[in-house]
C-alpha cells in the first residue's frame, strides 16, 4: 500500500508555523519522498491565524490532500478551527498540559478516535530552552521522535538557517529540538501508526516553490530586465529572481508603481531584450492601459499575475482564480494578448520559458496567471535540463546590421500572410522605427485613413488566428481508458491549481467505474475552441470547477462555443479539495443517469 501522510502545523503568525512545515517539507525529501505543501497566513505583519501543511508520499502527489492525519495546534485558535477536522485515527499535538492556552475536549476527542498527545512547547521553550521563539523548534523535536523525522536533517536545516546569526542561535534551536525530542521520550507513549519510512534512493529533484520557480524560468529563458513593484503575493518572484538575474547580465528593478514597471518593461523589450514583471490583480488593473500599448506597438512582454481574492485590496495572502477577465479582455479596444495559466509548481517553472516564447513568437503580451496558493506551494520537481531547453528557446526576428537587406523593404509593421513581421531595435537594427500607440501604417508612421486601420486591427489578430493548432502542447488531454467513440460519463474542464486538484478527485472516481473525459488547457485566451468542443461532445453533461465567484472560464466558453457548461465555484479563499470536485461529479452523473 502507498505511503501517503499528511502533516499540518497551525498557529499564530510570528509562532513559526511556515518555518516547521518548511523544514518538515524537506525532511521528507530528503527520505525520497514526493511532497506538496500548502501554506495560508494573514495580511498583516504580525498574529493572526497562519498554517503550514505537508503531504508527503512515495507516489506523485497532485494536491493538498482533502485534510491530515495529523495536527500540531500551536494555541486555542488553531484548535477551534480544525476541530471539525479531526477524524477518527488522526492525530493532535497540542500546547500542553502545561502553560498553553487551551485545553481540547478529553472524553469527546476519544469518543471520536482522536489520538491525543500533549507537548508543552511554550513551556518548554521558555522554561527549559530559555526562548520562547523556539517553540516551534521544540515542536519539531517532538515531531522527529513520534513519526521517525530524520532529526539530522532538521538540524542541517538550522545550520543553514541561521548559522549566519551566529553559532549560539544555532546551538539554542538544537537545544529546543532537544527539549521536545526528550518530553515526548519521557512522557508519551505512541498508538499512533504513524511513521516516515526509511530513506528511499535519493532522487534527482529540485526543491521549488511556486514564485522561484517563475523566477528561475525566467532566467533559464533568457529575461534580461524584470521590473516590478513589491506586492502580495507576487513579491517573491523578484526576490528570487534578483539572486540569479545579475549572473546572467541582467537587472532587476524596483519601479515607483506597477504602471512604471511595466513602462520599463516595454522600454525594455522595444531595446531587444526579453523583460518581464509579476504583480497581483490590483496591479494588473494599474497596467492595463501599458499592456494596451504592448498589444498595439506589437512589443514582447511577460507579465506574471499572482492572483489574489479581490476586488480592491481583497485578500491579499489567500486564493482565487478571479483575474481572467482582467487579463484577457481588460482594458479598452480590441487588443490582442494571450493568457496562460500552471496547474502546479513544475509548470510554474516549464510555463513560465513557455511565456517567453510565445511572446517572442507571437510579438505581443503575454499574461501568466498563477495563485496565491501555489505561489507559496513547494514541491520537489525532476531536475531540468538547463541546456536542452534553451536550446529550444525561441528569440524575436530580429534584424541587425550586420544582416544584408534591402532597407527599403524592411518595415516593421509590414502586413504578411501569418501577420508577424521582422523586427528592429534601437543601436541594433539598422533602421528606426516608431513603437507608438497610435494606430499606423506598415512602416510605423501613424495613420486613421479606414483601409489603413482595417489591414492593420486584421494584421494584428491574424497572429493569433492558428495559435490553437500551433501550441497543442498547451492542451493537456486526460480521457482515462476511454476509447474512440465512447461515451464519457461526463466531461471536465479546469485550468489552474484547480486542474491540479481535479486530476486527483478524477483519479479516485476512475478507480470506482466512472468514464470522464478531462481537458486541462493552459492556454486560456485567446480561447482554445476546438479542443473544448471536442471534450464536450464527448458526454452529454461538462463541468467546469472554478475558483470564482462568476465562473470567469465556464463564461468564456459559453461566449466562444455552442458548450452550456455546469458551474462550480468557490470563492472562500483557499483551494478546492480534491473530495468536493470527486462529490460534484458523482452528483451530476447520478442526476444525469436519473434523467
Amino acid at each position: 500500500m502507498a505511503f501517503d501522510l499528511t502533516i499540518k502545523f497551525a498557529g499564530e503568525g510570528g509562532e513559526g508555523v511556515i518555518s516547521a512545515g518548511d523544514f518538515t517539507m524537506r525532511a521528507a525529501t530528503y527520505l525520497g519522498l514526493e511532497v506538496v505543501t500548502f501554506k495560508s497566513f494573514p495580511a498583516e505583519i504580525k498574529g493572526g491565524y497562519a498554517l503550514s501543511q505537508v503531504r508527503m508520499s512515495d507516489e506523485k502527489i497532485l494536491s493538498q490532500g482533502d485534510g491530515f492525519q495529523i495536527l500540531f495546534a500551536f494555541n486555542g485558535e488553531a484548535y477551534e478551527v480544525n476541530k471539525p477536522l479531526l477524524k477518527p485515527g488522526t492525530v493532535l499535538v497540542w500546547d500542553g498540559p502545561e502553560g498553553g492556552d487551551f485545553e481540547p475536549e478529553f472524553e469527546e476527542l476519544e469518543k471520536m478516535g482522536v489520538i491525543l498527545y500533549p507537548v508543552p512547547m511554550s513551556k518548554l521553550a521558555k522554561e527549559e530552552v530559555g526562548a520562547y521563539i523556539t517553540k516551534n523548534m521544540v515542536a519539531l523535536g517532538a515531531a522527529s521522535e513520534l513519526f521517525n523525522i530524520p532529526i539530522d536533517v532538521y538540524k542541517e536545516q538550522i545550520v543553514n538557517k541561521f548559522s549566519k546569526k551566529g553559532q549560539d542561535v544555532v546551538e539554542l534551536n538544537f537545544k529546543a529540538l532537544d527539549a521536545g525530542i526528550n518530553w515526548v521520550k519521557n512522557n508519551i507513549k505512541k498508538v499512533d501508526p504513524y511513521r516516515l519510512p526509511e530513506r528511499m534512493p535519493r532522487k534527482d529533484v529540485i526543491i521549488l516553490e511556486g514564485n522561484e520557480a517563475i523566477a528561475l524560468g525566467a532566467a533559464v529563458a533568457g529575461c534580461k530586465v524584470f521590473a516590478a513593484y513589491p506586492i502580495t503575493p507576487a513579491t517573491t518572484v523578484g526576490n528570487y529572481l534578483s539572486e540569479i538575474i545579475l549572473k546572467a547580465n541582467g537587472y532587476v528593478y524596483q519601479a515607483e508603481d506597477e504602471i512604471s514597471s511595466m513602462a520599463i518593461v516595454i522600454g525594455a523589450s522595444f531595446s531587444g531584450v526579453k523583460a518581464m514583471t509579476a504583480t497581483s490583480g490590483p496591479g494588473v488593473s494599474l497596467m492595463q492601459e501599458l499592456i494596451g500599448l504592448a498589444s498595439m506597438a506589437e512589443i514582447p512582454a511577460v507579465i506574471v499575475d499572482v492572483q489574489r481574492g479581490g476586488p480592491s485590496t481583497g485578500m491579499p495572502t489567500k486564493h482565487d482564480q478571479a483575474d481572467l477577465y482582467a487579463a484577457a479582455i481588460g482594458g479598452h479596444g480590441d487588443a490582442q494578448r494571450i493568457v496562460i495559466a500552471p496547474t502546479n509548481v513544475e509548470e510554474n517553472f516549464y510555463l513560465t520559458i513557455e511565456a517567453f516564447n510565445l511572446a517572442e513568437r507571437y510579438q505581443c503580451p503575454v499574461l501568466f496567471l498563477t495563485d496565491a496558493s501555489l505561489s507559496l506551494r513547494a514541491e520537489a520537481i525532476p531536475t531540468p535540463n538547463i541546456k536542452e531547453i534553451q536550446s529550444k528557446l525561441i528569440n524575436r526576428p530580429l534584424i541587425t546590421k550586420d544582416m544584408d537587406v534591402n532597407l527599403d523593404e524592411v518595415l516593421r509593421y509590414k502586413i504578411t500572410e501569418t501577420g508577424i513581421a521582422p523586427m528592429l531595435a534601437p543601436g541594433v537594427s539598422p533602421k528606426p522605427y516608431a513603437a507608438t500607440g497610435l494606430e499606423h501604417g506598415e512602416d510605423s508612421s501613424p495613420r486613421t485613413r479606414p483601409d489603413v486601420r482595417t489591414a492593420m486591427m486584421e494584421k494584428r489578430f491574424r497572429k493569433l488566428k492558428n495559435i490553437e493548432e500551433e501550441n497543442q502542447h498547451l492542451l493537456e488531454w486526460d480521457l482515462g481508458d476511454l476509447q474512440e467513440g465512447e461515451k464519457a460519463d461526463i466531461s471536465v474542464i479546469a485550468w489552474g491549481l484547480t486542474a491540479s486538484i481535479t486530476k486527483e478527485a478524477i483519479q479516485r472516481l476512475r478507480k470506482k467505474g466512472y468514464k470522464i473525459a478531462a481537458l486541462y488547457p493552459k492556454l486560456l485566451y485567446p480561447v482554445p475552441v476546438k479542443a473544448i468542443e471536442k471534450v464536450a461532445s464527448m458526454s452529454d453533461i461538462t463541468l467546469v470547477p472554478e475558483a470564482n465567484y462568476t465562473g470567469q472560464f465556464a463564461r468564456f466558453i459559453r461566449m466562444y462555443t455552442d458548450v452550456k457548461p455546469v458551474q462550480y465555484n468557490i470563492y472562500r479563499g483557499e483551494p478546492f479539495i480534491p473530495a468536493e470536485i470527486e462529490a460534484k461529479i458523482e452528483e451530476l452523473v447520478g442526476k444525469t443517469v436519473r434523467a
